[in-house]
């Protein structure tokens, strides 16, 4: 195997896995020791640059897989077409909500060009999944911190930002996994905390990281069994 092979192959394939696995660990490791950063707003800081480097991985990444996409095409007389031709040299008609999503975001002049079905393809098949799971994380970011001005008292510092990390790396459609998932481990935790530890109040760091564990082990397998399959457009 050589090396474009290699990076078009395994390396496209486990550097998500293993983007995903550092983030997450890195997450759980700052909220057991966040005690030791001192001021509050330090450990807000980690938080949001471990965001901004998930949202920016998941673009970069698109990025390259539209550039892998290019290369496996163009590199056969059978598939050079695809990378050259327009949006209605291709397909007549647009069906299905990701193809509409994407001819709603690209102009028209794009798709009517002379690689508008290579970006029409690329928008449906590696970025509308982005856009969608960084939306989706934000949304639940907002909510975090509306819910924080009112239930102060369900959060401690840099949970609301460790809930943001973590739906971002859930990803789409399993965010909507995640964010049911924590209120439940919520529940559970709080009979566990009062049974056996007697305290009773429960923030919703742990079950963060609880619901995160249980979706980036088990959210494929969970989205088929619950038939949400629909979810991945």
């Amino acid at each position: 195997m050589n090396f474009i092979d290699f990076l078009i192959g395994p390396f496209l394939i486990w550097l998500p896995k293993i983007f995903t696995a550092a983030v997450f660990l890195t997450a759980v490791v700052l909220y057991v020791y966040r005690g030791k950063f001192g001021k509050d707003q330090k450990i807000k800081k980690f938080y949001n640059r471990i965001a901004i480097s998930s949202a920016l991985f998941k673009i970069v990444y698109a990025i390259f897989l539209m550039i892998a996409q290019y290369y496996v095409w163009s590199s056969s007389q059978f598939t050079k077409i695809f990378v050259s031709s327009s949006l209605k040299q291709i397909i007549s008609s647009i069906a299905g909500l990701k193809e509409n999503i994407c001819s709603t975001l690209l102009p028209a002049k794009v798709l009517v060009g002379n690689h508008g079905f290579f970006l029409f393809y690329s928008c449906g098949r590696f970025w509308i999944d982005v856009l969608i799971s960084i939306s989706a994380a934000s949304i639940f970011y907002l909510f975090l911190v509306f819910l924080k001005k009112y239930r102060e008292r369900f959060f401690e510092t840099g949970e609301v930002e460790l809930g943001f990390v973590l739906a971002l790396i859930a990803g789409w459609p399993n965010v909507t996994l995640f964010i049911p998932l924590a209120f439940v481990f919520v529940v559970l935790v709080s009979i566990f905390r009062r049974v056996f530890l007697k305290e009773f109040y429960t923030t919703l760091g742990w079950p963060f990281i609880l619901a995160a564990s249980v979706v980036l082990l088990f959210g494929d397998k969970l989205i088929n069994i619950l038939r949400l399959g629909l979810l991945r457009i």
